[in-house]
């Protein structure tokens, strides 16, 4: 291996551990926040206070709050001094590890006070002083270099592996449908009474079909002025076109399963994609973090209002039941209307429950600004 080869795996590999080193700091960050919302009503640990639990609950919290608290205090140990190679999104995330760590600083105790006191120079100047600091490092040009190549190699990461988790399902399903699937179905299906069975939904639209045939030649001969035609005529004519109504309805039976085998090859492909691409999926998440969380304020709402208008606004019943429709027709299933109601009554109620609680949970946090954007888009509600 050349020596630019291995200098390359060897930023990859810092790289790598900076990001896992901030990822494991950052979940601990937000275990520590629930913990902080769920028992202490938003406000520090303080495990002097009495909760409404039982104790064994209560030591148990206590443990995985000392556990989150010292792993985002030795991971933040090794991030924050290359934070000049982090991203706009890693570095919100980093901030909000440190807003956490303050507060149970290793100095003082995992109880802290309500009321602190208070700091000579305010944080605001501090942060000039340190920012100018940094900039004045000799050492501030190759951090920043590296923080270029850093985030350079993880957009063309993202890009691959998103390319790769859309081609590769939609190559692998169209060529195994022409190469492999279409071939034996052809070849053994009239052979296989399963195969060859056409389902009842298609006998059905068949029939109906059949009956709109038989009114077609009555009305065209009342159009034209000749005499209508003979029951044996009309049932010789009925014969023929029943005949390729049933070849129709037993291609469209097997084209159906054509499909159905080449979803499922298309799906293994798929996982197979995410089984040896974890590591890039993990990349792949933090760009997208960056390109949703980079958004402003407005932009975000907006994106909010316009999914959850699509997916669980008032007009949504139609797009549902168009979708469900293509799918149905697509793997040869019958459109069941009963099924259908019932989807579009619970599905989207559960979808919109979900979005309102990742929205009070996680972006309200992240960026109140939006929420409170998003609020003021909506008419106040």
């Amino acid at each position: 291996m050349g020596l630019t080869d291995w200098i390359g795996s060897f930023d990859r590999a810092s790289t790598h551990d900076l990001s896992n080193n901030l990822e494991r700091a950052y979940e601990a960050a937000l275990l520590i926040q629930s913990l902080e919302l769920e028992y202490y009503n938003d406000r520090p640990v303080r495990p002097e206070i009495e909760l409404s639990i039982p104790q064994s609950a209560k030591a148990q919290m206590l443990r995985r709050f000392r556990a989150a608290l010292q792993v985002a205090q030795d991971n933040l140990a090794d991030v924050a001094p290359k934070r000049s190679e982090l991203d706009s999104q890693e570095l919100r995330q980093l901030q909000l590890v440190e807003s956490v760590v303050s507060r149970y600083g290793r100095g003082r105790s995992t109880a802290p006070a309500m009321s602190r006191s208070p700091e000579m120079l305010p944080r605001s100047l501090l942060g000039v002083f340190d920012g100018v600091r940094r900039q004045l490092d000799p050492e501030a040009e190759a951090s920043l270099v590296a923080g270029f190549r850093r985030r350079r190699d993880s957009t063309l990461v993202s890009l691959r592996v998103l390319l790769l988790l859309i081609l590769v399902p939609l190559v692998i399903q169209q060529a195994s449908r022409s190469l492999v699937i279409s071939p034996l179905m052809n070849r053994y299906a009239p052979e296989i009474p399963f195969l060859n069975y056409t389902k009842p939904h298609l006998q059905e639209k068949a029939v109906a079909k059949l009956r709109l045939y038989q009114q077609e030649l009555e009305f065209e001969a009342l159009l034209e002025g000749k005499q209508p035609p003979s029951p044996e005529e009309i049932q010789s004519a009925l014969a023929r076109r029943a005949n390729a109504l049933k070849d129709e309805a037993d291609a469209e039976s097997i084209e159906a399963s054509k499909n159905v085998l080449a979803d499922l090859a298309a799906l293994v492909g798929f996982v197979l994609v995410c089984l040896f691409g974890r590591r890039d999926l993990q990349v792949l998440r933090g760009f997208l973090d960056e390109a949703v969380y980079g958004l402003s304020d407005s932009a975000k709402a907006f994106a909010i209002i316009l999914f959850t208008d699509i997916f669980v606004g008032f007009h949504s019943p139609e797009g549902w039941t168009v979708l469900l429709d293509g799918i149905a027709h697509h793997l040869g299933l019958p459109a069941e209307e009963n099924f259908i109601l019932l989807f579009i009554a619970t599905f989207p109620v559960v979808l919109a429950t979900i979005f309102k609680y990742w929205i009070f949970r996680y972006l309200n946090r992240v960026s109140p600004s939006a929420v409170a954007t998003l609020k003021n888009m909506n008419g106040g509600g």
